[in-house]
C-alpha cells in the first residue's frame, strides 16, 4: 500500500528528489520507506501518536537516510494512545509554517471527528508553502455512497449518520468515520486549501469486497 501511495504522489502529483514532505500519521514509516527512493535531495518529517512506532522508524530509518525524521506527538486516542496527554483538536504540528510541498494525511482523517478533523487541516495549510498540496486518504460520501451505506452494501460499516460524517461505532466513534465530501471541502476552504482535482474513487463505498481501497483527495495552498 505504501508503495502504491507513493507512486501515485511521485506520479500524479509530481513529488520529486527536491521536495519537503510531512506525513502526519506516519505510522511504521508505511509511505516513509518507499519514499526514501524518491527524496533523495529534499527533506520528510513524520509524526505519529505510536511511540513503538516512531521508535522503530527513528531507528531504522533515520540512521540510513538522515533527511528523514521522526516525531512523537502524544495525542489521545481512544484506540491507539489512550493515556495521551493533547487533544488533536488542539495539536500544533511540530514543524514551520511555509516549511513543506506536501503534507500528506494517509489514513488519518479516518480517525478524525470535525473539531480535530479542522485543526489538522488548518496545521496542514500553516505548514505548506504556497501552492503545495495535502494529500489525504479519506472515506468520502456522496448521495451514491450515502445510500450504499443505507443499504449495507460498503465494504465498511457505518451505522451512525450524524449528518456531515458517520461513524462506525458510538462506542468508539474514531475507529472509522467517513465525511461528506463538501464537508471537508467547506473546512478547508476556511483555511485557504481548495480542491485541486476531482477525488479518485476507491472502491469501499461502491462494492462489498474486501480488501478495499479509500478515496484519495488531494487540496492545494492558495
Amino acid at each position: 500500500m505504501g508503495r502504491q501511495i507513493t507512486a501515485y504522489m511521485r506520479d500524479e502529483l509530481g513529488v520529486g528528489p527536491a521536495h519537503d514532505i510531512l506525513d502526519a500519521g506516519c505510522g511504521a514509516g508505511r509511505i516513509a520507506v518507499p519514499l526514501t527512493d524518491v527524496l533523495t535531495e529534499g527533506s520528510y518529517l513524520g509524526f505519529d501518536i505510536v511511540p513503538h512506532a516512531v521508535e522503530w522508524c527513528s531507528r531504522t530509518i533515520t540512521p540510513r537516510h538522515p533527511n528523514f525524521r521522526f516525531a512523537h506527538v502524544d495525542i489521545r486516542q481512544e484506540i491507539y494512545n489512550p493515556q495521551g496527554t493533547l487533544s488533536a483538536a488542539d495539536l500544533r504540528f511540530p514543524a514551520d509554517d511555509a516549511a513543506f510541498d506536501t503534507a500528506a494525511l494517509v489514513g488519518l482523517i479516518s480517525h478524525l471527528l470535525p473539531a480535530e478533523l479542522e485543526n489538522y487541516l488548518a496545521e496542514s495549510a500553516r505548514v505548506l508553502r504556497p501552492g503545495g498540496q495535502c494529500f489525504a486518504t479519506a472515506y468520502l460520501v456522496d448521495d451514491t455512497v450515502a445510500a450504499n451505506i443505507a443499504r449495507g452494501t460498503t465494504a465498511f460499516e457505518f451505522t451512525h449518520d450524524h449528518g456531515d460524517y458517520y461513524v462506525h461505532s458510538e462506542e468508539e466513534p474514531t475507529y472509522a468515520i467517513a465525511y461528506r465530501l463538501e464537508h471537508i471541502l467547506s473546512v478547508a476552504a476556511r483555511h485557504g486549501l481548495r480542491m485541486r482535482r476531482d477525488p479518485r474513487p476507491g472502491t469501499w463505498g461502491v462494492s462489498t469486497r474486501r480488501p478495499a481501497s479509500m478515496d484519495l483527495l488531494v487540496l492545494e495552498r492558495a
